[in-house]
């Protein structure tokens, strides 16, 4: 993962959140998003604010807003990339 940058149409939040981006190659390519905010409140208004869009899932969890986007990967193939982020989480 590399820091720096935040997934597009991340609301604004004071202080700012510290976000990671991941990419993946295979079937198609897979952005992953990470952004720790200070307290889980923060991290779900900002999956309520963010603007949905195609082929993209967003999510929260404790803290963390968690942004997938891909383009030409399977149903299954993202279910079971979305899964191991999910796992991956603190709670």
């Amino acid at each position: 993962m590399q820091a720096g940058g935040a997934p597009e149409r991340l609301p604004p939040s004071s202080p700012p959140p510290s976000c990671w981006r991941a990419d993946y190659a295979g079937e198609g390519p897979v952005t992953v998003w990470a952004c720790g905010y200070p307290a889980p409140e923060s991290a779900f208004e900002a999956v309520q604010k963010m603007a949905p869009a195609a082929e993209e899932v967003k999510f929260h969890k404790g803290r963390y807003l968690i942004v997938v986007d891909w383009k030409n990967v399977s149903q299954e193939g993202i279910t079971t990339l979305i899964r191991a982020v999910q796992r991956s989480l603190p709670d």
